[in-house]
Parts: structure tokens; sequence; C-alpha cells
């Protein structure tokens, strides 16, 4: 059985898992919007009377996932994802370490819709402006500084600042 998507609705990943903790091997689609659990049981009837296939699908909303401090909710240990959803808490059991570590990456991509550049970059911002706030300094200013003018010409001009100034 494929997963219906919506209409603004993407796949980020698609490949087998291990859900829930029980070891039960199930389809595993990450999409833009949520996370789609197939699972197929084929249930012998007797001798006789053959097979029945069955079909049991969770989803669970990337909206549903808890956000802490800015931190969505969800950690990696080796292969195994952990989630913290409003609803429930559960793990995800995946192939590998680095395929865990993408999987989760495309998680938080989709659940903050961020990049993982774009939240390094507002981290950085954040400490620089920690930074001048605590100490009064002009960071950036001095990078600019010493970009334009060399570090002998941003000292040159900073002395003699300091001595106009007196």
């Amino acid at each position: 059985m494929d997963y219906k998507l919506d209409e603004d609705e993407v796949v980020l990943y698609k490949g087998e898992a291990d859900y829930p903790e029980d070891g039960n091997s199930v389809d595993f689609i990450l999409t833009s919007k949520k996370m789609v659990f197939i699972d197929t049981i084929t249930v012998s009837k007797g001798w006789f009377k053959g097979s029945e296939t069955h079909t049991e699908v969770d989803i669970v909303n990337l909206s549903d996932i808890k956000v802490f401090n800015d931190q969505v909710q969800v950690k990696q240990v080796k292969n195994e994802i952990q989630v913290q959803t409003k609803d429930k808490n559960f793990s995800i059991f995946l192939s590998g370490m680095i395929e865990a570590k993408k999987v989760i990456t495309k998680i938080i991509d989709a659940t903050t819709n961020t990049t993982m550049a774009q939240r390094g970059s507002t981290k950085v911002k954040g400490a620089i402006d920690l930074v001048d706030d605590t100490l009064g300094l002009d960071t950036r200013g001095m990078v600019k500084g010493v970009m334009e003018n060399g570090i002998k010409g941003t000292l040159i001009h900073g002395i003699k600042k300091k001595i106009d100034k007196k």
C-alpha cells in the first residue's frame, strides 16, 4: 500500500525502520508533514484456506512533535531516533547511524522550516550578539575594519579615534 500525499506534501525519505520497539520492521515514509509507518501483516488461515494480508498504517504529524527552548524534541542515540510528541513518546530504529542522522536532520528541517545551515548561522549570530552585549564590543565592525584596512590599519585607526576623543 502506498501512502497518498497531500497536494502540498513531498517525500523527504523512504526506507525501512523498526517501529515500535518490538523489532517489527515496517515501511517508513518521512514527508514534509508526517511520519508514515506502513506494516503489512500476513496471517495464515490454515493449511487449505491460504493466508490473508492486512495493512496497518500509523501516521504521526510533524506538527505534533514537541519543541522546547526552540529545540525540536527528537534525539539520536546510535541508530535510534527518539521522538517526543504531544500524544506519545516512541523510538524508530534505522539501519545505521548515518541513516538515522539523515532522517533526524530532515525531521528537524521540516519541523522548523529551516535548514541546518540557517540554524547554524542563527546560533553564531546569537553568540556574537551575546559577546558584544556582555563586553560592549562591536565585533562585526572590527572584522569589517580588518577586512577593509588590514590589522595594522585597523589598529592605527582605533588608536587615532581614541586620541581624537581625548
